[in-house]
């Protein structure tokens, strides 16, 4: 039994979505059993017809599973008439509980989420299923958007998934059950219901990689030693700035390993050209393989890299996403040793590398909603990765985006989270060392056109 309230909260929370989940496949076979072709039993009509009353009371009766019509066409149709009725079913009802949990939680380390009267108008409205909008309009109007996105990140997931579940539209209720269930990706979005795969398929092409020089202030800048922090300040030179680092690390076993760095979105307007654009850091997030991943695969086969070689994949934001994606690639994993992947502030929750030997870190700021993206932020109550080392913390600076820049990642890495830092160091030492190449390469959604010749 454990002394921790937010801990046993989580707990409880895990059981009620576990059993809303149990709750939900039993309505799912009710109502299959209600529309298949064995309910007329044609040689029974009397028992047949009974049993057909009964399963219409199990799933439209309050005191069965609610109003519960769900899979297959019977279902569609009966989640359109629930939502313009407002009916509800026990499975919904048990994961919106789930979800009021994890919001507890969450508070029990953030009790700004109470004191503070905006946030706490805002957690009693979705409590009430009634009036969030206006509490969320009303936040953002005193704070502006980027401190109020701030200061709801910590509950930002379940927030969005309990609106969704509670609104009049079926078209989201799928995105908020993976959320609330910890079930996987978020498929839509949790407020209109718009496909993210549909979204996502609009970031087209193949992957391209050329190769580039960094500036002369930028080489003054880079570290010429490998640990943590000196990967991160690479990072930091180069920028979102839709470039890439390969380096080539001579390790303290004069054993040359190799590390690819890999910055986040490139800041500013949609590029067509850039797979690390504001379109191509969604498609990381809710694809497996995208341009970014691709472009980040050809940029490495072009290094040089021998097969077989150990390889560390380390990327912030978006670069965090896509290098997951490329590591989830089996064929890649087979061509190349991934020893190790470090992902800072990115949205990794349900990707997975091939090679299950790949040693993992994920560092995530608590009030950095980017790494939220995927639907799991500080309220997650499941164990997704119990083989991976998760930092999951908070700071002072609750500020979006200041508290999502790799500079800030890296000063709290330095002087707030020593602890998490020497463990990740401890992991990458073969590749702490004597950085003797690399290689900078600009990567593409396509193949760029070469110039005409005059």
């Amino acid at each position: 039994m454990t002394d921790d309230p937010a801990r046993l909260l989580r707990g409880v929370a895990r059981e009620l979505a576990e059993v809303a989940v149990t709750l939900r496949e039993a309505s799912a076979h009710a109502t299959a059993a209600l529309a298949g072709p064995a309910a007329a039993m044609p040689r029974a009509p009397a028992a047949g017809l009974r049993a057909q009353q009964a399963l219409v009371r199990a799933v439209t009766d309050r005191r069965g599973l609610g109003w519960a019509i769900t899979g297959g066409p019977l279902g569609s149709f009966g989640a359109r008439v629930s939502g313009m009725l407002g009916a509800e079913g026990l499975a919904e009802l048990v994961l919106m509980t789930s979800l009021r949990l994890r919001i507890a939680a969450v508070m029990v380390d953030h009790p700004e989420l109470v004191t503070d009267p905006l946030l706490d108008r805002l957690n009693q409205a979705v409590a009430r299923h009634d009036g969030a909008a206006r509490a969320m309009y009303a936040l953002i109007r005193d704070r502006g958007a980027a401190k109020a996105l701030s200061a709801i990140a910590p509950i930002f997931g379940e927030i969005l998934a309990l609106r969704a579940l509670a609104d009049r539209n079926p078209l989201n209720d799928h995105t908020a059950w993976l959320i609330a269930g910890g079930l996987g990706t978020a498929t839509a979005d949790p407020f209109m219901g718009i496909s993210n795969r549909l979204i996502a398929a609009l970031d087209r092409g193949a992957g391209a990689a050329r190769r580039a020089q960094c500036t002369p202030a930028e080489v003054i800048r880079l570290r010429p030693t490998g640990s943590l922090l000196d990967f991160l300040t690479n990072i930091s030179v180069i920028g979102p700035t839709g470039r890439i680092l390969i380096q080539t690390v001579e390790g303290p076993d004069s054993v040359e390993r190799y590390v690819v760095l890999a910055p986040g979105m490139r800041m500013g307007k949609p590029d067509n050209d850039s797979p690390a654009d504001l379109l191509g850091a969604f498609s990381a997030t809710v694809r497996i393989s995208g341009p970014y991943s691709r472009a980040l695969a050809l940029a490495i086969a072009d290094y040089g890299i021998p097969e077989g070689a150990d390889l560390a994949l380390i990327g912030h934001s978006a670069g965090g996403a896509a290098i997951l994606s490329l590591a989830e690639d089996a064929r890649f994993c087979a061509r190349y040793n991934v020893t190790h992947l470090v992902a800072i502030g990115s949205p990794i929750d349900f990707k997975r590398p091939a090679n299950q030997a790949t040693w993992v870190a994920s560092v995530t700021n608590q009030h950095d909603i980017i790494p939220t993206l995927d639907g799991q932020g500080a309220g997650n109550c499941f164990e997704l990765h119990p083989d991976w080392y998760v930092v999951d913390y908070t700071d002072p600076t609750h500020l979006f985006p200041v508290c999502h820049s790799v500079e800030h990642y890296m000063a709290n890495l330095a002087d707030d989270l020593p602890d998490a830092r020497a463990e990740i160091d401890r992991n990458l030492a073969p590749y702490h060392g004597r950085v003797v190449a690399s290689g900078l390469y600009r990567l593409y959604d396509r193949a760029p056109r070469k110039a005409a010749v005059r």
